[in-house]
């Protein structure tokens, strides 16, 4: 399976001698870095002492050249690979600080030493990676040439993958929703060549329940000892508390009391994002980041008691209904394709009824446009739609745009899993397949 949208990555990787790569597990650093140069990987495994690590070194270079047997240590082994002229990969380097912290030092001095190196590393923990490199005061601050963040492939290159895998858009966005664009999940569904369904099946809800234990711990070595914390934060805003307020309330405790978790979550480890509405007012609403993790949260970890008993069960309506929720953040990626004006912002826009503002009714517009004369108030729906279904939805939505306050223009859109029948501003799967497609 190729990089399909990594040529940028890639070019910078044959053009510059330091680069430095963050990005989570799956994301696919070590493949674009051993497809793109041709050099000698050092994978640091946080299991291993220093010794062992060593060694197993040795063996793996021995395959193309000659070292010496009798080095021990870490940094001897970089040193005489430098002096070399290879070409070296050091794979997941945070793991250095549990096995001896000072070689960080160490490679900080041999880079100073030897300034023609030409030298990769990657780090898959975003928040431990930036201490090692970005921040002023980490180590090896300013000895790279580039920084790659490293993120998910976006949809039009999931449909891409799953088109050459044999599969449809439907599938892509299922695909898309569960795992995100980590290409990892893509290369074994290639493997095991099943219905989507089926594949999520297999990994979530089938023993060994592979995924179960493979996010959970990502998650505990990513977030360190105060996991426990940071796991109630994301499982409040898996169940629908969106604001900080809401998010300390599930969890009976103060706002003040989780402000630097948030915060963390936040800038640190890159697992939340926020959001106000679409004019870009009211409360901050926070949102888990990345899909393979908010589904965990909403659909595994939830039912971790039934996992440990063996009493889980797959449901394709429950994923399916999962599925709806992010479908609505992908269509608001194409929504500006689709209107026949200039889209200022865009997001998510709640408000109350006029005369209603004391009950505790309100509505909720899935995506709401905003131009400079015109609005779209956008209904999305996971679901094939008839000629009827579409028209009581534009009657509701037509009540929604007449409660807000707002002398632009109003139009509706409505996007469905499928549309029975084609009709104005009325568009679905294929409308987003057409814009991908060009």
């Amino acid at each position: 399976m190729k990089f399909y949208d990594r040529e940028k990555e890639m070019e910078i990787l044959r053009r510059a001698k330091r680069v430095a790569i963050i990005g989570r597990r799956r994301v696919g650093k070590t493949r674009l870095v051993e497809e793109t140069l041709n050099l000698i990987t050092l994978f640091i495994p946080a299991e291993k002492n220093e010794v062992l690590i060593c060694r197993d070194w040795i063996s793996e270079i021995k395959r193309r050249r000659y070292i010496p047997e009798s080095l021990s240590a870490m940094k001897d082994v970089v040193e005489f690979l430098m002096r070399e002229g290879e070409t070296i990969f050091i794979d997941e380097l945070q793991n250095a600080m549990k096995v001896n912290p000072s070689f960080l030092y160490d490679l900080q001095r041999l880079l100073d030493k030897y300034r023609d190196a030409r030298v990769v590393v990657t780090g898959s923990l975003i928040s431990m990676s930036k201490k090692m490199i970005e921040s002023y005061r980490a180590p090896l601050y300013g000895r790279f040439d580039y920084t790659i963040k490293l993120r998910e492939l976006d949809f039009p290159t999931i449909y891409e993958i799953m088109r050459d895998l044999g599969y449809g858009i439907e599938d892509a966005v299922v695909m898309w929703s569960v795992f995100g664009g980590l290409p990892k999940y893509y290369e074994t569904l290639e493997q095991f060549k099943v219905p989507v369904y089926d594949f999520i099946r297999m990994m979530f809800y089938e023993e060994p329940y592979p995924m179960l234990s493979e996010v959970m711990l990502m998650l505990k070595e990513e977030l360190g000892k105060e996991y426990k914390t940071y796991f109630s934060i994301l499982q409040a805003i898996a169940d629908g508390n969106y604001t900080i307020g809401e998010i300390a309330g599930y969890m009976g405790v103060r706002s003040t009391d989780i402000s630097k978790y948030m915060a963390a979550l936040l800038n640190d480890y890159e697992l939340i994002t926020r959001r106000k509405n679409a004019f870009g007012k009211g409360k901050y609403r926070y949102y888990i980041a990345q899909n393979l993790i908010d589904f965990w949260f909403r659909k595994i970890w939830q039912e971790y008691p039934k996992f440990e008993t063996r009493e889980v069960e797959f449901s394709e309506t429950d994923v399916g209904n999962y599925v709806g929720r992010k479908y609505e953040a992908l269509v608001e990626q194409f929504i500006p394709a689709l209107l026949p004006f200039k889209v200022r912002s865009i997001g998510k826009y709640w408000g109350k009824y006029p005369g209603r503002e004391k009950s505790k009714e309100s509505f909720e517009v899935d995506i709401l446009a905003v131009g400079d004369r015109d609005i779209a108030l956008v209904e999305v729906k996971w679901s094939e739609m008839s000629t009827k279904d579409i028209q009581k939805e534009i009657e509701k939505m037509k009540k929604i745009a007449d409660a807000i306050k707002d002398n632009r223009e109003k139009h509706i859109v409505l996007v469905a899993k499928r549309a029975s029948k084609k009709m104005d501003n009325v568009y679905d799967l294929r409308t987003l397949e057409k814009i991908i497609r060009g």
